[in-house]
């Protein structure tokens, strides 16, 4: 046995501005609380008139009344919108008491994001962040993290991604570590401490994929993000690192390039990666911060992936 079939309903802006005009008796006042102009209500109102065959509401005076029939609609409006209204109120509620989930690498939130942090602590007070800064990489499912920031071209099927900062990866070190050194190719890193995030194999991967395998003869160490790069400063071995992040101490002959990932399509860098759909206003107004914080902030890549 088939649902009977039901039958459908007047357009949305034509209940809305009855509902609206109901409630006021007003046209002129019902127009402002839906920043629409009195005509635009009047002309919703006659339309649903129109659609049901029967009048709802007449001139009374210099104001408006409800025929019997516009009463009858209206406290079945009322009520089905109260009720739409106490449910939108209970997910604003839930985002409000659910803190905003985010995951970035260590790198990351040291060399970018928590110098920065106080600026959006002060704009979004009423926002609450859970941070995760790990080289893990998480499922981005339901209950995972709102948002991850990662490092890749953006090509990861299945999730939405964006380019937050442009970053090809180079190899840097102190001059003072590689001085009196001739390092022309890959396989002549292998005489050089390294140092890399702690849970990544960096180097080795790096290495790998230009054709360089065997052990480092200097070894190395695995550290958490924030430690890394004073380590680097001081000497301690060669390391991996988004460029951007160490440009000054390029340019301040801090630290010298030993080696430059080639980016011909501008991809490379840092991204936001989240599921898709709309994003809540915690997240949206977390997105548009960071878009704004990133320096030479990139215009949205419409790329879909994976983290």
């Amino acid at each position: 046995m088939t649902a009977p079939r039901l039958a459908p309903l007047p357009s949305l802006a034509a209940l809305r501005a009855f509902e609206a005009a109901s409630r006021t008796l007003s046209f002129s006042e019902a127009g402002r609380e839906m920043n629409v102009s009195h005509a635009a209500v009047a002309q919703n109102v006659r339309r649903l008139e129109d659609e049901l065959g029967r009048s709802l509401i007449v001139r009374a005076g210099r104001g408006l009344a409800l025929t019997v029939d516009g009463a009858a609609l209206a406290r079945g409006l009322t009520e089905g919108f109260d009720a739409i209204r106490s449910a939108l109120d209970a997910f604003r509620a839930d985002d409000a008491s659910r803190p905003l989930r985010i995951t970035m690498t260590p790198n990351f939130a040291v060399g970018f994001l928590i110098p920065r942090l106080g600026t959006f602590r002060a704009e979004h007070p009423e926002i609450e962040l859970d941070l995760d800064p790990s080289a893990r990489m998480v499922e981005l499912g339901p209950g995972g993290p709102d948002l991850a920031i990662r490092y890749g071209d953006g090509d990861w099927p299945g999730l939405e991604t964006r380019l937050l900062i442009a970053a090809p990866k180079v190899i840097v070190a102190t001059p003072g570590l590689v001085a009196g050194r001739r390092i022309e190719q890959p396989a002549d890193l292998l005489s050089l401490p390294w140092l890399q995030e702690q849970g990544t194999e960096e180097i080795r991967e790096w290495l790998t994929s230009r054709g360089v395998t065997g052990a480092h003869e200097a070894g190395g160490a695995a550290m958490p993000g924030y430690m890394l790069y004073p380590a680097l400063l001081e000497g301690q071995g060669i390391a991996l690192a988004g460029k951007v992040f160490v440009e000054d101490d390029i340019a301040a002959g801090r630290l010298t390039t030993l080696f430059e990932d080639d980016d011909h399509q501008g991809r490379l860098g840092y991204h936001l990666v989240r599921r898709p759909g709309p994003p809540r206003p915690a997240l949206a107004a977390f997105i548009r911060w960071l878009r704004r914080e990133a320096p030479g902030a990139a215009d949205a890549l419409s790329l879909v992936g994976r983290t």
